[in-house]
């Protein structure tokens, strides 16, 4: 049965300094009670109504529970409604924070891995855009997050064909990620993934199987075989073989890669990315924390 709210008895605390002396010797008093709550109504209303607009409005809690229902939507699949749902926490949390806010970039990196996944990669580079002009003064250059939507952007670039700066970004990363997570991270396999497909885009194929050989190794180490991630790692090994002529290899590894992708195809949401390789693609969420709601 729901559960409705009520009212509890000493909800109006009266007080005798709480009103003029005659009210409340009458409401003490008198035996005409109703006449006393009557006179006494107007002067409550004029107290309470004041306070109900702040009570109404949402706060910075209520739009950090509207960015997780956001990332939730994206993860399941429903890209449109994530995005929508971002842009609301945006407009409501930007009063609050501003700008240069760390939550403000977060909320733009989430709404670019929305995009990216609908395969809209102009607004994809826009919102990763806007979350490093946010990220950059609050956090600095060498944060993790700060690095993470540059991976994201050089993942962008490397679906334009922009091969030689998704190169250059992409190596960045994993320079300045080793020291902080280890080779062995999931982080800094997603970046040799996409430096494997710009060296792949430039025919450098002996380069792109040694990083993404690394990728597939630590991929493997965190969740085993059965992965969507490891399934793309494959693919990715079948790619490369391809193209260099190796067609016997190259079927082996693909059945393999196929095999784990349907496998794993109810367990993960599909990417409708037309441009991007793999399935689902390797855009990264941030997390917004509600530790970090405050005012700057």
């Amino acid at each position: 049965m729901a559960k409705r709210f009520r009212f509890r008895i000493v909800f109006f605390p009266f007080h005798p300094l709480d009103f003029p002396f005659d009210s409340f010797y009458r409401l003490n008093t008198s035996k005409n009670y109703f006449f006393s709550m009557k006179k006494l109504f107007p002067f409550l209303v004029a107290s309470i109504l004041p306070a109900l607009p702040a009570l109404a409005e949402p706060n910075l809690g209520d739009w950090a529970n509207r960015h997780r229902l956001a990332d939730n939507l994206c993860k399941l699949g429903d890209h449109e409604e994530a995005i929508k749902q971002y842009g609301l926490v945006l407009k409501g949390r930007l009063p609050f924070q501003g700008q240069k806010h760390r939550d403000i970039g977060v909320t733009h990196n989430n709404t670019g891995v929305a995009y990216y996944y609908l395969g809209e990669t102009g607004k994809a580079k826009k919102a990763y855009e806007k979350a490093l002009e946010s990220l950059l003064p609050a956090l600095g250059a060498n944060h993790r997050e700060v690095l993470t939507v540059q991976t994201n952007l050089a993942f962008v670039e490397e679906s334009k064909n922009q091969f030689k700066q998704a190169q250059k970004t992409f190596e960045q990363c994993i320079k300045s990620k080793l020291p902080m997570v280890g080779a062995k991270h999931t982080e800094i396999a997603d970046c040799r993934e996409g430096l494997a497909l710009t060296l792949v885009g430039q025919e450098k194929h002996e380069e792109a199987l040694k990083q993404i050989n690394l990728a597939l190794t630590a991929r493997v180490g965190k969740w085993g075989e059965m992965h969507t991630d490891v399934g793309a790692s494959y693919a990715c090994i079948a790619l490369i073989l391809l193209n260099q002529g190796k067609f016997d290899k190259a079927d082996k590894v693909d059945k393999k890669a196929r095999k784990i992708l349907s496998t794993t195809k109810g367990l993960y949401p599909p990417n409708r990315n037309q441009v991007s390789r793999f399935n689902p693609g390797p855009a990264e969420l941030l997390k917004a924390r509600s530790k970090s709601l405050r005012i700057p």
